[in-house]
């Protein structure tokens, strides 16, 4: 966005493009730009009776125009891809995500922004009973894949920010919505349409200028959300959620340490009960999950950086009695890994980065305990104008 900043405006957009919604999109001063990403991730999954491997690619294509002073336009799509294998029997998925593009404006000296968004379905939809099979597998919290769905009906998203400044922090509030029109999830040409989403987002961050050599932060989001409806029939609802991070960073040039926190509760779902209602669960059937990461960087250059990092994710088991065939049992994942970037032009960054990920999950009701190991590639080019 054009014209002067208030130091406020460090702070978050939900860009329900990336991740929808979540908290880390910043407005600031920055000129038109395009990104273009590469990931790949890979698991091998080992257990008495289990031999199989799940691999992902996601090929994203985003960007951001100022389109006037206070107003910016973000958009994001993307190709990707994903197989599981077990038994020597491959099944595959690939095609475009939805596009999603998004206008986002800000008002009293950007203490308050305003974004409206929408989704065009241009994703993967009707999927086979193969292709299925390979979406729910890869929509396993426990396999950090980042592309969990292709494609969905028509959607819209709206939201609004405060900020406000309290010492020497800055303090945040916000609230979204995020509607989904129908669609056909498989080729039994079922009509699905999510239920609708509510978020209500709470930040604070230290409100130190950039040349500190600390920064810190604290976010939190809480969603509810709607029932889900199968051709006009609720059938299923998402317990609330509340998810909770914190960071933060130490600079002793060249070196520079950081840290992140996170925090997912996940509450009782509500499904159908025999008398045909949606009702809540009598156990929880989805876990918490933390995870953290640790690093350590130093700049080579003024255009060259790299960091090393190491990463752990725990999902505890659900609620369900062991006994119980809906008993899922915990997870963790370790993780080592490091990135290299470097600014070549004042138009062109480049990144690099890989992380080696070891994990296990325990016996589940209908599931055996398993050994994980797996590998994760990334790239990323931004181009400015």
């Amino acid at each position: 966005m054009a014209g002067s900043r208030h130091p406020a405006l460090v702070f978050f957009v939900c860009f329900f493009a990336i991740a929808a919604p979540a908290l880390g999109q910043v407005i600031t001063d920055d000129p038109a730009r395009i990104g273009q990403a590469f990931t790949y991730l890979t698991w091998n999954l080992e257990g008495d009776s289990t031999d199989a491997t799940v691999s992902e690619w996601v090929l994203p294509l985003s960007g951001m125009v100022p389109l006037a002073e206070n107003t910016e336009f973000r958009y994001y799509t993307a190709l990707a891809g994903a197989k599981a294998s077990r038994n020597k029997f491959d099944r595959d998925l690939s095609g475009l995500t939805d596009t999603r593009v998004q206008a986002t404006r800000s008002f009293a000296g950007d203490r308050f922004l305003v974004s409206l968004g929408a989704s065009i379905p241009t994703g993967q939809k009707k999927l086979t009973s193969d292709e299925f099979e390979v979406l729910r597998v890869i929509s396993a919290e426990q396999f950090n894949f980042p592309l969990k769905t292709f494609g969905q009906g028509v959607g819209a998203y709206s939201e609004i920010l405060g900020v406000t400044e309290a010492g020497s922090w800055i303090l945040g509030a916000g609230a979204g919505a995020l509607y989904n029109g129908s669609y056909n999830p498989t080729d039994d040409d079922v009509s699905y349409r999510p239920g609708i989403r509510l978020y209500l987002t709470g930040s604070a961050q230290l409100a130190n200028d950039e040349r500190s050599p600390n920064s810190l932060r604290f976010d939190g989001v809480l969603v509810l959300s709607g029932a889900d409806e199968a051709d006009g029939k609720q059938v299923f609802r998402d317990g609330m959620q509340v998810d909770l991070s914190a960071g933060g960073m130490h600079r002793f040039d060249p070196w520079f340490t950081g840290v992140d926190l996170r925090l997912i509760l996940r509450g009782k779902d509500k499904r159908l009960s025999d008398q045909s209602v949606l009702a809540a669960e009598r156990y929880a059937s989805s876990g918490s999950e933390f995870r953290g990461v640790l690093r350590l960087g130093r700049a080579m250059s003024d255009n060259v950086a790299g960091f090393v990092d190491v990463s752990t994710k725990f999902i505890t088991a659900n609620s369900f009695p062991g006994s119980d065939p809906a008993y899922e049992g915990a997870a963790s994942l370790y993780g080592v890994g490091g990135q290299v970037s470097g600014r070549f032009s004042d138009h062109a960054a480049v990144g690099l980065g890989l992380r080696k990920w070891l994990g296990q999950t325990d016996e589940g009701g209908q599931t055996e305990a398993l050994d994980l190991s797996g590998l994760e590639i990334w790239q990323r080019i931004t181009i400015t104008f």
